[in-house]
């Protein structure tokens, strides 16, 4: 359970700062909103997804320190 509430912590604002800049861009690049918003959240579902994968597939006592894997 300590690793899905680390990823949320750590990842879901890289997911929300990736959903901002596809937004922003979208709407400059004067789309239809619908699709602002859909490439709004496919960003946000796609970076926190990877990330969020990327968490279980570390060793459990380096995700606890905070090392990256190499």
């Amino acid at each position: 359970m300590e690793r899905k509430e680390e990823a949320v912590k750590r990842w879901f604002p890289l997911a929300a700062i990736a959903a901002g800049i596809s937004f922003i861009v979208t709407f400059l690049v004067n789309l239809l909103i619908d699709r602002v918003i859909a490439s709004t959240a496919l960003a946000a579902v796609i970076v926190f997804s990877g990330f969020f994968f990327r968490s279980f597939g570390k060793d459990e006592k380096r995700f606890k320190k905070g090392n990256s894997v190499e």
